[in-house]
């Protein structure tokens, strides 16, 4: 069996991090797999690419995106992104995999963060700022940054408990944090077993059924497992049949599943709305 390892590169400067992201591709002679992606999303499912784009950048909220439009999108992504990890040898960099990626062993997290000062400068230049001026705005970015990663994936991407590894340009050369990155891919743990396969494929699987539900159950909650989806969703007394068939018919349209449980959790905050009428 061909041996197969991930690795998900997050990065402070998007730059910086498609450097080291490319350099260790071609390294391992591995593919690429990056924003590129978003061109194939958005032909694929009938999305407009610069909003796929504007889901993986901005704040919930931003530029008048709403949060349910925003999940939506981000779901597509990462549907495509499952699907296309399950196939190769890759580097993943610009998609956000390093959050959706947790529990698959052999999927390894790297986290590269640019020097402080570097990057001030960096931002200063392309748009013309104070140093002072940049630095601050930095600040802001990161904690945005931590809004979205909490808002769409309950987790704080600043935090290196996130990461398998976490390098420092600031403190190395690109060339030798590519060699580290490298060094631990080969590592046993990092490589890839029957139970972490499957672990990505239940994975994606889960992905493509939230995309094809989330649109019109956006309380929707649901676990894949070899083929069967175990739903869980809100729902009025009087509602529950219909729901359940309704979600169990779309899922069923998905390719891979083979069986669908719908669970319905009461919804009680409307039954009460619906008794005061």
């Amino acid at each position: 069996m061909e041996v197969m390892s991930l690795i998900a590169i997050s990065a402070d400067s998007y730059p910086q991090g498609l450097d080291i992201a490319q350099r260790t591709a071609a390294a391992l002679g591995y593919g690429l797999l990056g924003r590129e992606l978003l061109a194939q999303v958005a032909a694929d499912r009938g999305l407009p690419q610069e909003q796929l784009v504007q889901a993986l950048e901005e704040t919930p909220g931003f530029f008048g995106m709403r949060t349910r439009r925003q999940q939506e999108l981000l779901l597509h992504i990462q549907a495509a992104c499952l699907e296309r990890l399950l196939a190769d040898n890759l580097v993943c960099y610009g998609l956000g995999a390093h959050l959706y990626l947790v529990g698959v062993s052999h999927a390894l997290r790297v986290r590269v963060l640019a020097e402080p000062q570097q990057r001030a400068a960096e931002l200063a230049a392309l748009r013309g700022l104070p140093p002072e001026r940049a630095a601050k705005l930095l600040e802001r970015q990161d904690q945005e940054r931590r809004r979205w990663s909490s808002q769409f994936f309950q987790a704080d991407e600043m935090d290196p408990a996130q990461y398998d590894m976490v390098l420092s340009l600031g403190n190395l050369e690109p060339e030798k944090a590519v060699e580290i990155i490298c060094d631990a891919a080969g590592y046993r743990k990092f490589q890839a077993m029957t139970y972490s396969r499957k672990c990505l494929q239940d994975k994606a699987l889960a992905a493509r059924v939230l995309a094809k539900l989330m649109p019109r159950f956006p309380d929707i909650r649901l676990q894949a497992s070899d083929g069967t989806v175990v739903a869980q969703v809100q729902s009025l007394k009087r509602d529950q049949r219909k729901k359940q068939e309704a979600v169990r018919e779309l899922a069923s349209q998905v390719p891979g599943v083979s069986y669908v449980e719908v669970q319905v959790i009461r919804d009680y905050f409307g039954q009460a709305a619906q008794s005061g009428r």
